[in-house]
């Protein structure tokens, strides 16, 4: 799946360099990721390869089963996010060349996406933008779904749960354990509206992120620790906009269907 996506995007091939981060991995996720990469490379088609190509190997002490049930219970998610922070850093770090221009982050198991997803974020010319995040689901429950909560507008119900928190807790959307009432891009989406409307947001969905590269070489990352009470993806956002280096938030695609497995 995720590599039939690499070979329909319609931004040329030879200008994207790509790089995976293989860690806690017990299986042959290193071994069929190299064989695929190889074939990528050896297609005929000489406007499918690929520039630069790379892929790190990193543990990071994963303790979190991988099942569905555990990845997603609240009790896993400020240790998760804090992980999946050091990984995100740890690849930025390793991959990100001077000639780069943007940084494009995408999950391995989304399942339909526009081909032209880089061109369609690209020209908004925003530091951070994200895609709207929705989930197929059978037609009998509606056929569709917002997914990622990740992507939000602060709300003044959030800011005081934040000040009754102990420092190193991570506040994350979604669960009942913290109400923060705050307005999510996936539930603003107006499915007649034009899709390129554009909204600000101070937490970042982590599914889809096109970021400029000097977003990162001005010193905004991936929080590993608890940032203003959030982490990873969420927190970057916070972190940018906090560098004051940007006029406005993180941008967001308002009206963008994008479903998720």
């Amino acid at each position: 799946m995720f590599f039939s996506h690499l070979l329909n995007f319609t931004y040329p091939h030879h200008l994207i360099d790509l790089a995976f981060l293989v860690s806690d991995s017990k299986d042959r996720t290193l071994e069929v990721l190299s064989e695929l990469l190889k074939e990528l490379q050896a297609n005929p088609d000489p406007k499918q390869p690929y520039g630069e190509i790379s892929i790190i190997e990193k543990d990071f002490g994963q303790k979190v089963n991988q099942d569905v049930e555990s990845r997603h219970g609240f009790a896993a998610q400020a240790t998760r996010r804090k992980l999946m922070a050091q990984a995100r850093n740890w690849l930025l770090s390793a991959a990100l060349r001077p000639t780069h221009s943007w940084v494009y982050w995408r999950d391995v198991d989304v399942e339909t996406a526009p081909t032209t997803i880089l061109e369609d974020l690209m020209r908004h010319n925003k530091d951070i933008i994200v895609p709207n995040v929705w989930r197929p689901l059978p037609e009998w429950l509606g056929g569709e779904q917002p997914y990622d909560l990740n992507s939000w507008q602060e709300s003044e119900t959030a800011l005081a749960l934040a000040e009754t928190l102990d420092e190193d807790a991570v506040i994350v959307e979604g669960y009942a354990e913290y109400a923060t009432w705050r307005p999510h891009l996936a539930y603003l989406r107006d499915p007649y509206g034009d899709p390129d409307v554009e909204m600000d947001i101070d937490g970042v969905g982590g599914v889809s992120i096109l970021s400029k590269a000097k977003v990162f070489r001005a010193g905004a990352h991936f929080p590993a620790f608890s940032f203003e009470r959030h982490a990873e993806t969420e927190g970057f956002g916070k972190v940018w906009y906090s560098l004051l280096l940007s006029p406005t938030r993180p941008r967001a695609k308002s009206d963008h269907r994008w479903p998720k497995g």
